[in-house]
């Protein structure tokens, strides 16, 4: 059975976020993109708007980690106007090590993102770890 092509471009996506290939992730995500991170306390917390907002999130990430912030995408579920993309994150912050379980829900149209909800399997230890 052959993989939904949008299934394809999540996976694509995150190769890009790995790799920092901006030209790919602006290809895949729409200008007017809004990607929630949830959190009350952390840094990451909330909506993150247009290119230059997610791009100023991914940079956070990885500033925050001191690079050391990572993905292993486990599977990515899709249809044509939707994607779901199961992950681990990991990295190290101050002292504290991040490893969780992770769900990317991502609307799509057109072929591009449209709007991104994360969603953590543990909410506070995640806030934590970006606070």
């Amino acid at each position: 059975m052959n993989e939904h092509p949008n299934a394809t471009l999540i996976r694509n996506l995150f190769a890009a976020f790995r790799e920092r290939d901006i030209e790919t992730i602006r290809n895949v995500i729409s200008e007017d993109t809004i990607w929630h991170f949830p959190g009350r306390i952390g840094q990451l917390a909330g909506a993150h708007e247009g290119y230059a907002g997610i791009f100023e999130f991914l940079a956070r990430v990885s500033d925050l980690t001191d690079g050391t912030f990572g993905l292993q995408i486990e599977d990515v579920l899709a249809n044509d106007s939707c994607a779901v993309a199961l992950f681990r994150g990991h990295g190290q912050r101050n002292g504290k090590t991040l490893d969780n379980p992770t769900c990317l829900k991502i609307l799509l149209k057109e072929g591009r993102a449209t709007e991104i909800r994360e969603f953590v399997w543990n909410l506070y230890e995640v806030d934590e770890f970006w606070s």
